[in-house]
């Protein structure tokens, strides 16, 4: 008889099976996950954020990075750093779900905000983001208007900082057209890539500065943005779901880096029910789709990840 995980790894994707497991004993680093972060409201299947974190190195983790995405969970990241330090750090951010949903009249106060705390305590953050577009969550134009307009407020706000981006992009699915603009190019299926590759243009943006976390495609730019200098970040559930392998099957390793953006993106299930020490879901998806050794991937992200970030593992 099938254990439930058989069986729960068998429902997500019948090709999950012909991947090995993670090898035990490889280092690895989780380059953007969510922790802490607001925990959901029903139904809450997940280990407390200090149990996920002792997980996380008693399993072989490096270091790990939590990304914030507004002046919330950049308060509760900073709360949680006091009591955890080893081994933990955080990107700092404004990410276009933030700029979508955020209330007008609350909006301009944590902007502001935002902005002090970003100049103020660079010594603090290693890394802008997550930053970004996503036509997903903004299915207007006007909606995608205003991301672009925030995120070139950001580059001009950051461009005197020495420190690299982490972007966000998602771009409209086909369900998801501007319908009273269903020929504007942000509905194209690379809208929200094109325009900010266009943005970065425009701010002079170096791209090995510049890493695209838990990265979906289109496929054409997993061969093109590493042959540019960009990182790709390749999630946790590129492990069991096609769609995400498919991503970077063909990007090269040198440009690749590992992460859980959990609670979301777990190996094989759908739902809040991603933790941090699962980012070896994504050595394992690597060295499918590459054709090379757990340990090698293991390695080498490692290395990308120190690399970009400018990390101390010591």
């Amino acid at each position: 008889m099938k254990s439930k995980l058989e069986v729960e790894k068998t429902m997500s994707n019948k090709s999950i099976a012909k991947i090995p497991e993670p090898e035990q004993g490889l280092g690895f680093i989780d380059v953007h996950c969510h922790l802490p972060f607001p925990r959901p409201k029903k139904n809450d299947r997940l280990p407390s954020d200090e149990e996920q974190y002792r997980v996380f190195f008693e399993k072989g983790g490096k270091f790990l990075i939590t990304s914030t995405i507004d002046m919330n969970t950049l308060k509760m990241t900073l709360h949680f750093l006091r009591e955890h330090q080893k081994g933990f750090g955080f990107t700092c951010g404004w990410a276009p779900q933030t700029v979508t949903y955020t209330p007008e009249r609350k909006y301009e106060k944590e902007w502001k905000e935002w902005k002090e705390y970003i100049l103020a305590n660079e010594e603090t953050y290693l890394a802008i983001g997550e930053i970004g577009l996503d036509f997903h969550h903004a299915k207007t134009l006007a909606k995608r208007e205003k991301q672009i307009e925030e995120l070139q407020k950001i580059f001009e706000l950051t461009e005197g900082l020495d420190k690299p981006y982490v972007l966000h992009v998602r771009n409209a699915a086909s369900h998801e057209l501007d319908k009273e603009n269903p020929k504007h190019r942000f509905n194209n299926d690379d809208g929200a890539t094109k325009e900010i590759l266009r943005i970065m243009d425009e701010f002079s943006i170096k791209p090995e500065t510049v890493m695209f976390h838990c990265f979906s495609g289109p496929e054409q730019y997993g061969r093109l943005l590493p042959t540019k200098g960009f990182f790709l970040s390749v999630p946790s559930s590129a492990y069991g779901f096609k769609r995400w392998r498919g991503a970077t099957q063909h990007s090269p390793l040198g440009c690749l880096l590992t992460e859980t953006d959990s609670y979301y993106q777990h190996p094989f299930k759908r739902g809040p029910v991603n933790v941090p020490a699962n980012v070896q879901y994504s050595i394992a998806a690597i060295s499918y789709t590459h054709g090379v050794s757990q340990k090698v991937v293991s390695e080498k992200t490692i290395q990308n990840a120190i690399k970009f970030f400018n990390l101390s593992l010591s």
